[in-house]
C-alpha cells in the first residue's frame, strides 16, 4: 500500500473505534463517581476475603456451595497486586470496585460487537444504554461477579453468532473459550449458554448453507470444538493454570451442591419477583429504564422479527427470563442476564424510532433529551443518592450506614484492642473490622470470653457475662442488629 492510501485507511479505522471508545470513557466517568458511595455488601465483603487468600496462596480455591468461579479473583489480582495491594487490610472499597466498573464500561463498549446484525444507530442506542441505564451502572459498583460475567456473556453472544453464521473454526475456539470463561466465572454461566445455544440450534433456522449434507458435520464439530476449548479453559483455571490438577473439575463436582441451591429456599421468591423489582415503581424512582427497554425492545423486536439475530435474542433472553423467574433463588442482579438481550433489541427499537424522525431533527433532539434524563434522575437517584435505602429495588439486603458509625468508634481503639465477635449473622464486619489486629469471631458465645470489647447478636446477649458496660446498638442491615459492649472484669 502507498502512503498516501495508509493515511485515510487509518483515519477511516480510528473514525470506527472513536465511538466505542468514547462510550467505555464515558461509562467509566459515569461509574467512578459512586464507587465510594456506599458501604460494603456482605457479598463484596466475603470476596474481598477471598481474593486476600487467591493472592496469598497464588491461586483461588473453589467453594462448592455458594461461592463462585476464579475469573473476578484472578482479574482483581491482576489490578491490584502490581500496586501492592495484597491483604484486606490495605484495600479500599474502590480498590476492589474498580474492577467491576472497567467490566461495566468494557460492557457498554461490546455492544459495538452487534453493529453487524443491529447497524450504526441501533447499536450506539444499545451502548448508551448500557453505559447509562442504573442496573448496569448500580452493580458496575458492587465487587460482585456480575458485570464481569456480563461482559463475558456479551462477548460469547458475538462470538457464537459469528460462528452461526460462517462455520469457521476461528469463531468456534472463540466462542468456546469465552464459554469456559464464562463458566469459571459463575454456575449460573451455565443455564445461560445452554438456553441461547438451544435457542440458537433449535428455536431458529440456520441459514441455508451450501449444500445441507456438508453442513450437518461442520456444525458438528463447530459445537465440539467449543465444548472441547471450554473445557480446556476451565480445567486450566480451576486447577491454578495447571498448580494441582486435582481440581480441574471442581466445577462439575459441584454441579449438586449448586442445583439443590437454585431449588432451595435460600433467597427463595415468588416468580414474579423480577417483573416487581424491574418494573414496580418504587419509593426511591420510578423505574425509568425498565420501562423504556421494555418498550424498546418490544419494537424493535417486531420490526425486526424476520431477522434472525434479533429473534434469537427475543426468544433467548425470553427462555433465561422464564427459566430464572421459575428458580426459587432469585436476587436483583440476576436480572442482568435477561436485560442485556433486553437492552439489545432495545436499541433496535430506539433506532426505529430515531429513523422514523429523521426528517423532524428538532423532535428527534428532544425525544433522546427526554430519553437521556429520565435515565439520569434514575441512576442519581438509585446508584448516588440512595444506594442503600430498602425501597431500592437494586438494594438487596444492603449494608446500613450505621456500619460507617460503628468503623468510626472502633477507629477510637488501639489497633491491638481485643475484639471478640459473637453473633450467628456477623457480616461484613470482618470488612469492618479488618485493620483491628486481634478480632474472635464465634456463631455461639464461648465458654468464656475475656475482658474487653465485644460485639454480640441479639440472640446472643442473655449467654454473655453480666459485668458488662452499657450496650450501643448498631444495624448491619435491614433487621440485622449488633451491640457493642465491653466485658469490665
Amino acid at each position: 500500500m502507498n502512503p498516501a492510501a495508509r493515511g485515510p485507511l487509518a483515519l477511516r479505522s480510528l473514525a470506527r473505534f472513536a465511538p466505542c471508545l468514547l462510550v467505555f470513557v464515558f461509562a467509566l466517568f459515569v461509574r467512578v463517581p459512586g464507587l465510594d458511595s456506599r458501604p460494603m455488601h456482605t457479598d463484596e465483603a466475603v470476596n474481598a476475603f477471598i481474593l486476600e487468600e487467591t493472592l496469598s496462596y497464588g491461586m483461588h480455591r473453589y467453594r462448592t456451595h455458594d461461592h463462585h468461579g476464579p475469573t473476578l479473583y484472578y482479574a482483581a489480582a491482576g489490578l491490584l497486586a502490581p500496586a501492592g495491594l495484597r491483604r484486606t487490610a490495605d484495600f479500599e472499597a474502590w480498590h476492589l470496585r474498580l474492577v467491576p466498573a472497567l467490566c461495566g464500561a468494557g460492557l457498554a463498549a461490546a455492544a459495538f460487537l452487534f453493529r453487524p446484525w443491529l447497524g450504526s444507530a441501533a447499536t450506539l442506542a444499545a451502548a448508551l444504554a448500557l453505559a447509562f441505564a442504573a442496573p448496569f451502572v448500580y452493580y458496575s459498583g458492587t465487587f460482585i461477579h456480575e458485570t464481569l460475567l456480563l461482559l463475558l456473556f456479551a462477548g460469547w453472544l458475538a462470538a457464537f453468532w459469528r460462528w452461526r453464521e460462517s462455520d469457521q473454526p476461528r469463531y468456534a475456539a472463540l466462542a468456546g473459550a469465552l464459554a469456559g470463561l464464562l463458566l469459571a466465572t459463575k454456575e449460573t454461566a451455565a443455564l445461560l449458554i445452554a438456553l441461547f445455544v438451544l435457542t440458537g440450534l433449535v428455536g431458529l433456522r440456520f441459514a441455508p448453507p451450501r449444500s445441507a449434507n456438508a453442513a450437518r458435520p461442520r456444525r458438528f464439530l463447530g459445537l465440539a470444538l467449543q465444548a472441547t476449548v471450554a473445557l480446556a479453559v476451565v480445567a486450566l483455571l480451576f486447577s491454578g493454570f495447571g498448580r494441582e490438577p486435582a481440581h480441574a473439575l471442581d466445577l462439575f463436582r459441584a454441579i449438586g451442591a449448586q442445583t439443590g441451591r437454585g431449588l432451595g429456599a435460600e433467597h427463595s421468591h415468588p416468580w414474579f419477583t423480577y417483573l416487581r423489582w424491574a418494573f414496580a415503581p418504587s419509593s426511591v424512582s420510578l423505574p425509568w429504564a425498565a420501562w423504556l427497554l421494555g418498550f424498546g425492545a418490544v419494537l424493535g423486536l417486531w420490526r425486526h422479527r424476520r431477522e434472525a439475530f434479533a429473534r434469537w435474542l427475543g426468544s433467548g433472553g425470553a427462555v433465561v427470563f422464564i427459566a430464572f423467574s421459575s428458580l426459587p433463588y432469585k436476587t436483583p442482579w440476576l436480572m442482568l442476564a435477561w436485560l442485556l438481550p433486553l437492552t439489545l433489541l432495545a436499541g433496535l427499537g430506539a433506532a426505529t424510532v430515531w429513523l422514523s424522525l429523521r426528517h423532524r431533527p428538532a423532535l428527534r433532539a428532544t425525544a433522546a433529551l427526554v430519553v437521556l434524563t429520565l435515565l439520569a434522575t434514575e441512576t442519581t437517584a438509585l446508584c448516588l443518592r440512595q444506594p442503600v435505602n430498602p425501597g431500592n429495588p437494586l438494594a438487596y439486603s444492603p449494608t446500613s450506614p450505621d456500619v460507617a458509625r460503628l468503623e468510626n468508634d472502633l477507629a477510637a481503639q488501639p489497633a491491638d484492642a481485643l475484639i471478640q465477635v459473637v453473633a450467628q449473622d456477623y457480616w461484613p464486619l470482618p470488612w469492618t473490622l479488618r485493620r483491628h489486629n486481634r478480632v474472635g469471631y464465634w456463631s455461639e458465645a464461648p465458654a468464656q470470653l475475656a475482658p474487653g470489647l465485644f460485639l454480640a447478636g441479639p440472640e446472643q446477649l442473655g449467654a454473655l457475662p453480666s459485668d458488662t458496660a452499657p450496650l450501643e446498638p448498631y444495624e448491619l442491615r435491614p433487621g440485622v442488629l449488633i451491640f457493642l459492649g465491653r466485658i469490665l472484669r
